[in-house]
């Protein structure tokens, strides 16, 4: 309940001791608009700002050849969109803040790269990524803070490329958004936060995964002519196994039924074979990931993000041309039948039907022992 139902609520209350009103507080029901309402006034919204946009552009034009002036106005924009966006304006408005605090993004990150007159170093990215951070925290709205984390994922990327810890990029960021995911719900004010600055870092992930399966690395955007080494590779595959095997660890302690060390141990030694077989296979282990975190979370949006990851990646696997149609079939053959073998081990062993069906039965039994005990009391 809001402040402005908990005042409604109060007033009630005080009518209600006057003998003013009858019955109990019911607070007001707020309309919401039809999607295809939405689109529309989210279209205008940007349609406007770009109009706006130009605009100042045509007027600024030679201002904004100075970065201070680009971040006079850049920070303005943001604290004008900042203070409209916490007093829930309208949808209309809300896009079009939303629009004009991304046009003062984009005139702070090119002051900064104005001061450093290149793109190619670690300073801007790093002030990059601290802008998008804070912002991804402290505005108040939803679509806002994943494009901040969208962002600030980006800049992170870049800033351990040149830190020469580009192994330690996909597994970092995993590692994030699993920590904010299995997390969420243990802070709830801060829960649409943890959410959006997950799905920002997770729809950065997927993409970064998929750009070397086509074989343009991050080297290639920066137009750097140098290529990763292959320990690179391995070790990013290796990193991304510990956190699978951290995900899955979590989910057993937190889960209600009580497993065997057995049953824990071989879920355990299940998992890594699967990171290893899939290790030649770039992006399954994220797929996987992203697919558990969103069953175990019944997170509908997460489980397909999994889904689509998994089919993009095992496709574009199959496509490549550094190995042979007949070894990449034979490495994804192994892959399936080990997941069936997965599944076929935990329906003959664990049973859960079984289980199930007897649980309903000694339910029955103790229904119809109580309603005996019952009969007979009378």
């Amino acid at each position: 309940m809001n402040a402005e139902q908990t005042q409604q609520q109060i007033l009630w209350q005080q009518l209600q001791d006057k003998a003013l009103v009858n019955g109990e507080f019911q607070p007001a029901e707020t309309l919401d608009s039809p999607w295809f309402i939405k689109l529309l006034l989210a279209l205008s919204g940007w349609f406007a700002s770009l109009f706006i946009l130009g605009f100042l552009l045509l007027i600024l034009q030679d201002l904004i050849e100075s970065s201070m002036t680009c971040f006079i106005v850049g920070f303005g924009m943001i604290f004008m969109a900042y203070q409209a966006l916490k007093n829930e304006p309208s949808e209309f408005q809300e896009h079009l803040m939303l629009a004009f605090s991304l046009a003062g993004q984009a005139l702070i990150a090119w002051a900064i790269f104005m001061i450093e007159n290149t793109i190619f170093s670690l300073f801007p990215w790093l002030a990059i990524f601290i802008i998008q951070s804070c912002l991804s925290l402290i505005m108040p709205h939803y679509i806002h803070r994943v494009c901040s984390a969208f962002f600030a994922s980006i800049a992170f990327t870049v800033c351990f490329h040149y830190l020469q810890l580009s192994a330690f990029t996909s597994a970092t960021l995993l590692l994030l958004a699993l920590l904010l995911v299995l997390n969420e719900w243990r802070f709830v004010k801060w829960q649409p936060t943890f959410e959006a600055i997950s799905y920002g870092v997770i729809l950065l992930i997927i993409p970064l995964k998929a750009s070397y399966i086509i074989g343009y690395d991050l080297a290639y955007w920066l137009n750097e002519s140098t290529l990763e080494s292959s320990w690179y590779y391995y070790l990013d595959e290796l990193l991304l196994l510990l956190i699978m095997l951290y995900l899955v660890v979590t989910l057993l302690s937190r889960s209600q039924h009580r497993f065997a060390v057995n049953t824990k141990l071989a879920i355990i030694g299940a998992t890594i074979c699967l990171c290893l077989l899939s290790m030649e296979a770039s992006g399954i282990t994220i797929g996987f990931a992203l697919l558990i975190l969103g069953f175990s979370n019944s997170n509908k949006i997460l489980q397909g993000l999994g889904i689509t990851s998994l089919l993009f990646y095992i496709s574009s696997y199959y496509y490549l041309l550094t190995l042979t149609l007949l070894e990449k079939s034979v490495i994804l053959l192994m892959m399936g039948l080990f997941i069936l073998a997965i599944r076929f081990a935990l329906l003959k062993w664990l049973s859960p039907i079984k289980i199930s069906a007897d649980s309903n039965t000694l339910s029955h039994q103790q229904i119809n022992s109580t309603a005996q005990g019952d009969n007979d009391a009378i």
